[in-house]
């Protein structure tokens, strides 16, 4: 695709988490159609391989591997095999996350919302805070060696303003956003830029517990009049993954509007 190629994506490597489904999955297609080097990391070993069939129809250099984010000894793992087979990485998308499965009768301002337990609740700092630390900080020696690097962390418009879920959650992802911060102030130097984005409503398989009405409400509360799709969000992500970029340490809330409600 021509906007792609302009991008600059073409011959380089780059990491995708939570590449299983939804927003990674989107993500990691459309960079393999700009002609990056695609490593696909998540938990669900069939699922990466749907996505690995999928972005192997543009090109034949697409790796899957099974990684827990949160474990220093899955990361250096898969961080390990991607340099081995690609040399470097240039490019780190880091999308994995996980969401508050709510039950029949259940709302996030209910049960969910101050009868968590310890384990629950530092299982979302865990994966959106600690995953995108280690990950950052196993590519990160081949991006400054490189002297090129660029990292997205997908956040969540939760992180902003608190809403529609439990406090563990909202927490984890506004750390997220102030930990993008952090490290775009220290890494900038090395041409790594280090950006977010904060999606809204998404029609992706984490939203399995959503109604029909929640759909509707969020719509109709949305300017641009419909809830998001995993690709609209990875074209914000690409948008932040381009070579040509003069913006680190920011945070786009790609919501369609809804938050001007």
């Amino acid at each position: 695709m021509v906007q792609y190629k302009e991008y600059g994506f073409e011959g380089r490597t780059a990491i995708v988490t939570g590449a299983g489904s939804g927003i990674g999955e989107a993500t990691a297609i459309e960079l393999a159609k700009g002609g990056a080097r695609v490593a696909l990391l998540g938990r669900r070993a069939e699922k990466l391989e749907g996505v690995r069939q999928a972005c192997l129809k543009y090109t034949d250099q697409v790796l899957a591997l099974s990684t827990d984010v949160s474990s220093p000894e899955s990361v250096k793992k898969s961080v390990g095999t991607v340099l081995d087979t690609f040399g470097k990485v240039e490019i780190l998308i880091n999308n994995a996350g996980i969401e508050s499965r709510l039950k029949p009768g259940e709302t996030f301002f209910g049960t969910l919302f101050d009868k968590l337990d310890e384990e629950t609740y530092l299982s979302f700092f865990k994966v959106h805070d600690y995953g995108h630390y280690l990950m950052n900080l196993a590519v990160i020696p081949s991006m400054r060696e490189h002297h090129f690097g660029r990292i997205v962390n997908v956040t969540s418009v939760t992180g902003i303003h608190g809403n529609y879920s439990t406090p563990a959650y909202t927490a984890s992802k506004a750390g997220a956003i102030c930990q993008t911060k952090a490290f775009a102030m220290k890494y900038g130097k090395d041409n790594i830029a280090v950006n977010a984005v904060a999606p809204g409503m998404v029609d992706t398989p984490m939203k399995i517990d959503a109604t029909p009405r929640e759909y509707e409400i969020v719509k109709n509360k949305t300017p641009l009049d419909r809830v998001a799709s995993a690709l609209d969000i990875a074209r914000v992500i690409l948008f932040f993954a381009q070579e040509n970029l003069f913006v680190t340490g920011q945070c786009l809330t790609c919501d369609g509007g809804s938050d001007l409600a």
